[in-house]
């Protein structure tokens, strides 16, 4: 059960969905600073890019989690009449039973076909923008960051056309979540994910113009394409959850559905381009860049460095404690390859411990050619145990790919 459903009950508990909107205001220097960064973004900027995300995200699932997992419990209850123990919470905090919860879930949680009311939302749309915030929030608990050059870029993105037919276990993964920046010319992309599960894989690619404006939301009611949830606006990343490939099978990442919307792959008379938040981007698209992304980090043109960053002395939070590990690939040419007698991959790290504060974001001796003490170059290392996180785990096994935004030309203050 999340923390969320633990506390105490407060005035800002009964409002519920109708509060101020606090929850949209965390961490806003920080995140600023980051909206900045992103014009010209480079890899010793990655750890005030983690921590605009977390302050971005987190407040915003701890925030609408009561309502969104109260969703697959009224579908629970509609089918056995089965009371689960977040409707529970809600039966005893309105004072009303699981029946009456149900039949008037729009006045009590504001769910229900658009326009039929002021900020109303269907209760699987908005669990599929509070599984978008997830995923963002915990593509930054472990605090493993990537940063790709601009060749090594454009190698990933010519790589993704041919990767949906690819299989991709846990194991392939070179983090269990983590955010990478994607360097180009025209602009960043920005790829997050998070295993939820066992084989669960949420996953979110974002350009570097439409992230900024991600940090930057208010939730101010405003006109344009954006969630509206009662009195505020949401703007999920785009977001793609699979299953990945059994281990040995060779099958590729699967898709399911989240909330009766069906993702690319499977059969819908859905146009594509509806079936994400971001009608630019579709699931199998985000899937095919993630897939590329981590298969070129395992082959033998990819040199990485690793730097391993210390949390600043600010830092209050658990994750926000922990040190930052930023990955920097680039494209080995074959003349710079070393050749050994099982050709495996190799990898190079340079580990430099910096204290870093993100109101000055200054990060000396950032190494881009070094070689571990000795001099020698470290071999590739396998993939650590994905340990499983219940706090974050799904009450819900669902595909994370829904419908676009409806744009909003009236508000309604």
């Amino acid at each position: 059960m999340s923390n969320a459903l633990h506390r105490n009950k407060t005035e800002q508990d009964s409002t519920g969905p109708f509060a101020a909107g606090e929850h949209f205001r965390h961490g806003l220097p920080i995140r600023r600073q980051a909206q900045q960064a992103l014009a010209d973004f480079k890899p010793a900027q990655m750890p005030l890019l983690l921590d605009a995300l977390d302050d971005t995200a987190t407040p915003v699932v701890e925030h609408l989690e009561p309502f969104a997992w109260v969703v697959p419990e009224f579908e629970e209850f509609r089918a056995t009449r089965t009371i689960g123990p977040t409707l529970a919470w809600w039966s005893e905090f309105y004072g009303q039973s699981a029946e009456s919860l149900l039949v008037h879930s729009e006045r009590y949680f504001c769910f229900g076909p658009e326009g039929s009311a002021i900020g109303a939302m269907e209760e699987h749309a908005m669990l599929g923008m509070y599984d978008a915030y997830r995923c963002t929030s915990g593509a930054t608990a472990d605090r493993y960051a990537y940063y790709a050059s601009e060749e090594m870029t454009a190698h990933i993105l010519t790589r993704s056309e041919t990767s949906a037919e690819v299989s991709v276990t846990p194991e392939n993964l070179p983090s269990p979540s983590g955010v990478a920046y994607l360097s180009r010319p025209e602009g960043g992309l920005v790829l997050l994910w998070k295993i939820q599960h066992d084989t669960l894989l949420s996953v979110q690619l974002v350009s570097a113009s439409e992230l900024a404006e991600f940090l930057g939301n208010d939730g101010e009611p405003r006109a344009g394409a954006a969630y509206r949830y009662v009195n505020h606006v949401y703007l999920p990343i785009p977001t793609a959850e699979v299953e990945l490939s059994p281990p040995g099978s060779g099958t590729p990442p699967g898709f399911n559905k989240i909330g009766g919307l069906t993702p690319v792959g499977m059969d819908s008379d859905v146009p594509h381009e509806a079936l994400t938040n971001n009608r630019r981007r579709t699931s199998a698209e985000i899937l095919e860049v993630f897939v590329a992304f981590t298969h070129m980090l395992r082959q033998r043109t990819t040199q990485t460095e690793s730097t391993t960053v210390s949390a600043a002395n600010s830092a209050t939070t658990a994750r926000r404690k922990k040190p930052t590990q930023i990955t920097h690939m680039s494209y080995r040419t074959q003349s710079s390859m070393r050749t050994t007698d099982d050709e495996t991959p190799t990898r190079t790290y340079t580990h430099i411990h910096a204290q870093l504060d993100t109101e000055h974001l200054e990060l000396s001796g950032l190494n881009t050619g070094g070689s571990p003490p000795g001099g020698a170059e470290a071999p590739l290392r396998t993939a650590q145990p994905l340990i499983n996180d219940p706090d974050l785990v799904s009450r819900t096994r669902h595909e994370l790919s829904f419908a676009s935004p409806t744009p909003l030309p009236h508000i309604h203050q």
